[in-house]
């Protein structure tokens, strides 16, 4: 039972047919928020991803959902904005005279912000929104965010179990380096670079392991060995599929260098979880990695060469250093994404969202 100055919270977002990245996002947040006990969290599943005629029940069943919460009217709407359709709770919602915050998930290469038409519409229905809550600063240069809306920035809560996990010493093959790729499978993510990078890597003559972790679809995954085979790399590079978190864990604090050529991810958080872990990332030159890598360490690629440019920085590192500079980052990254700190920038971007 709430207590007296618990206030109410409304999360809306994700999809219980594509579970990812938002969807993990908010099972952390409503974590913190519940251990916090100053917020009682009601979550709604929006169900917008990949909308299509067969899908279109359970998003019409949210909005239903969410117009159900005027008999018990929140204190707050907190809405996980990833593509167009979603933006129609924030219409919603303030037709209701709720307050809305809204985190943006998405860049500038989604449909609704690379179509001028989709970027006006979903820039004038933002325009609603009673606040923003960013996970970047890199998002104001991508989304069309009005300006008359105010702002807060937020930190993304990660897995606590990435965030207790430290660079393992004893869990690294001394004598090689060892590549990671994590992410759901797919020519987007760069998956596909990540075995061409391996190939120009075992050309050069580098000793090294590397490891293609995630989920895939079925085409996707007999493309992804097919690729593996025709370079003859299955001395090198391992395809396990998809790994619960505790051995992701493991996986990252085996790992040395994560191969993160995404042409599709605003803010991706494999960078940052793996960075937790002492891995350190290269990425391909989107604004979010870039940022992640500027405030710790690592490296990035243009899209002209990714694949050489990857392959001749990982040819040149020293074992030793990359290792040491994994440390640094792991350290850094932990204390800034320690959840006290995510749950404090949050609880005041409400608390200011509820002054609107």
């Amino acid at each position: 039972m709430a207590g007296a100055n618990t206030l109410r919270l409304v999360m809306l977002g994700g999809s219980s047919a594509h579970t990812g990245g938002v969807e993990a996002f908010c099972d952390r947040a409503s974590a913190a928020l519940a251990r916090d006990g100053h917020w009682q969290v009601t979550r709604i599943m929006t169900s917008s991803a990949y909308l299509s005629l067969g899908t279109l029940a359970l998003y019409l069943r949210g909005i239903a959902a969410l117009i159900g919460q005027r008999r018990d009217r929140p204190d707050c709407i907190w809405l996980h904005y990833v593509n167009l359709p979603d933006l129609a709770y924030l219409i919603v919602a303030r037709l209701l005279g709720m307050r809305v915050m809204v985190t943006p998930h998405l860049g500038s290469n989604w449909k609704s912000q690379s179509s001028p038409v989709l970027r006006r519409l979903s820039g004038w229905a933002l325009r609603h929104a009673s606040r923003f809550a960013l996970l970047s600063a890199t998002q104001e240069g991508e989304l069309n965010l009005p300006a008359s809306v105010p702002r807060s920035r937020i930190i993304t809560f990660l897995p606590a179990e990435m965030l207790a996990a430290r660079p393992d010493p004893l869990a690294k093959d001394p004598a090689q380096l060892r590549l990671i790729h994590a992410s759901r499978l797919s020519e987007g993510k760069g998956s596909f670079l990540v075995v061409d990078v391996c190939a120009a890597l075992r050309d050069a003559g580098l000793v090294f392991s590397a490891e293609i972790v995630g989920p895939a679809d079925a085409v996707t995954n007999a493309a992804l060995h097919d690729r593996i085979a025709r370079h003859q790399l299955a001395d090198h590079v391992t395809v396990p599929g998809p790994k619960s978190m505790p051995q992701m864990v493991v996986a990252l604090q085996r790992s040395d260098v994560l191969i993160h050529l995404s042409r599709i991810d605003s803010y991706p958080l494999i960078v940052l979880e793996a960075m937790a872990c002492g891995v350190v990332p290269v990425c391909l030159d989107l604004a979010g990695a870039r940022s992640m890598v500027a405030t710790y360490d690592g490296h990035v690629v243009g899209p002209e060469r990714p694949v050489e440019d990857t392959a001749e920085w990982i040819a040149g590192l020293v074992i030793a250093d990359i290792r040491r500079r994994g440390n640094d980052i792991s350290q850094r990254v932990r204390a800034d994404f320690d959840w006290s700190q995510c749950l404090q920038a949050l609880d005041a971007a409400l608390r200011e969202c509820l002054r609107a």
